[in-house]
């Protein structure tokens, strides 16, 4: 029965999208061309939307440090850091570096761009704890922090922190677009249809091969398939789970996978308006949801079942002591102790049905099936639920004002490299973005102590505690930790994932 119910909720997720494709200048034949499909829209006029990325993704604009394929910190416009004190890093910076209206990069340029970041989104200023900024020397930068702060170079590697040009603001201050020192720079916008970057032949690094990308709007999951199938388009990413593996088997097609430690989780409302104010009811759906069930029957395999926070491959990122694991018998007693009992297969109390209504949004390819199928599980478990699907910004209405008990959401957590990134800016009490109105002091303590420490058994330790609680207490459930899969014709050559899952690096493709 649960097959059937996830076989269903897999082909009903198909005609979520409600957009066709756009239509098309000319085919993907230019081979000095490479023509992406994508799900979000790349929009260069705005810093706001999804925190800047597309600035970083897709390399118009750079970061102090960057990450390698092993996400560990390496030089970028910076070519090396070292802390000088507790509180204050040096960073120096790259010599003949240029932005693409011609001006140099110097120390004076990043501070003046950081500080603009901070202004204008913030977010950031949570990110990166700045108290001031020096330039020593033209190449020499010096950040002082509120507090000593040993996460900072992973932090600027967050696509938040990218260098950008004073023309980039007019003169009031405000973004007008972005002007960086990337190997490609920004060419043209068209709304909701594509947004073009062209090679920087002035850039430091080495020179893309490429001359020309276009990013395509192609937010309808199945129509951005078929545009690479139709010769459209060169690259997709976000595809259906069932366009995975039928490409897979397509000699015309090379499809890219790689596990990453970016993860799909239910985030509980902890608040006094749900259920899920009670620990005893949040480990019980922990212990009810089969992950395995979710990615083989929904997923068509294409991910990897959660019982953790943070993906195992990565070994920077800390883990509980413990996993969730599959538990019926356990449930039961929860939801016994917490005052339910169990009439005609469903949980009641007081004569209703324990009930949870799970909040998600429709843009992000797995998300329905995801959401449907843990809800389908629940049903079956005998607790109800009642599925409402929006866009991210109607969900997060509702979020922010309670009116839910699970929302469905994706983190990147891997995406600098450092766990103080997610834990700080998603769990901690006072972080702008906890909406689940949960609050745990020991937790606060430990993650404000493991953003200080350096590497070593200290903060080793400080970053167990801090997972120790967050699963004894659970204020999440984690459902599926996300495989980055893209998919290319086969003339597409050197392309290779970064495990950050936000940065193409184009450079080296051709075709």
């Amino acid at each position: 029965m649960i097959k059937r119910t996830l076989l269903g909720v897999a082909i009903a997720a198909l005609a979520l999208g409600t957009f066709g494709a756009t239509s098309q200048d000319a085919k993907a034949s230019d081979d000095n061309t490479l023509i992406i499909g994508t799900m979000w829209e790349s929009q260069p006029l705005a810093m706001k939307p999804r925190r800047s990325r597309f600035f970083n993704e897709s390399e118009i604009l750079d970061t102090l440090v960057k990450l390698d394929y092993d996400l560990e910190p390496i030089p970028g416009l910076a070519t090396s850091w070292e802390r000088v004190s507790p509180t204050v890093w040096r960073f120096n910076l790259r010599e003949n570096v240029v932005f693409h209206d011609g001006t140099k990069l110097d120390a004076e340029a990043v501070k003046f761009s950081l500080e603009r970041m901070v202004a204008l989104l913030p977010y950031a200023a949570d990110l990166l704890n700045i108290k001031s900024m020096t330039a020593v020397s033209p190449l020499v930068l010096e950040i002082e922090n509120t507090e000593p702060y040993a996460a900072l170079p992973n932090q600027l590697t967050d696509a938040i922190t990218v260098v950008y040009a004073k023309s980039s603001f007019d003169e009031a201050g405000e973004f007008v677009k972005p002007v960086g020192t990337g190997p490609w720079k920004f060419e043209e916008y068209r709304k909701q249809d594509r947004t073009i970057v062209t090679r920087f032949d002035g850039y430091w690094g080495e020179k893309p091969a490429l001359e020309k990308i276009v990013y395509r709007y192609i937010p309808d999951h199945n129509s951005r398939t078929l545009a690479l199938e139709a010769g459209e388009i060169d690259f997709v990413t976000n595809m259906l789970p069932s366009d995975v593996k039928r490409l897979s088997k397509d000699a015309d097609f090379k499809v890219y996978e790689q596990p990453t430690s970016g993860l799909y989780y239910g985030a509980f409302n902890a608040g006094d308006k749900s259920p899920l104010s009670d620990v005893r009811i949040r480990r019980a759906v922990n212990a009810l949801v089969d992950r395995n069930l979710i990615v083989e029957g929904a997923l068509d395999g294409v991910g990897e079942p959660a019982w953790e926070f943070f993906a195992p491959e990565f070994d920077w990122a800390p883990q509980a002591d413990s996993k969730y694991s599959l538990n019926p018998e356990r449930a039961a007693s929860l939801l016994t102790d917490a005052g339910y009992e169990k009439t005609d297969g469903k949980w009641t109390k007081d004569g209703e049905q324990l009930t949870l209504r799970i909040l998600s949004y429709t843009s992000r390819t797995e998300m329905p099936m995801i959401t449907e199928a843990m809800a389908a599980l629940l049903n079956q478990q005998g607790i109800a639920t009642d599925v409402q699907m929006y866009t991210w910004g109607g969900m997060l209405d509702l979020v922010k004002r309670g009116e839910y008990d699970i929302s469905v959401v994706f983190w990147t957590p891997e995406m600098t490299g450092h766990p103080d990134l997610h834990l700080k800016s998603q769990f901690h009490s006072k972080a702008g973005l906890n909406y689940q109105f949960w609050q745990n002091t020991d937790f606060d303590a430990a993650v404000d102590t493991g953003r200080t420490l350096d590497a070593g058994t200290e903060k080793d330790a400080t970053y167990k505690k801090a997972m120790n609680i967050l699963h004894d207490d659970a204020p999440i459930i984690p459902l599926v930790h996300k495989v980055f899969v893209v998919a290319s014709t086969k003339d597409v050559k050197g392309y290779r994932i970064h495990p950050s899952g936000f940065f193409f690096d184009f450079k080296n493709v051709s075709k």
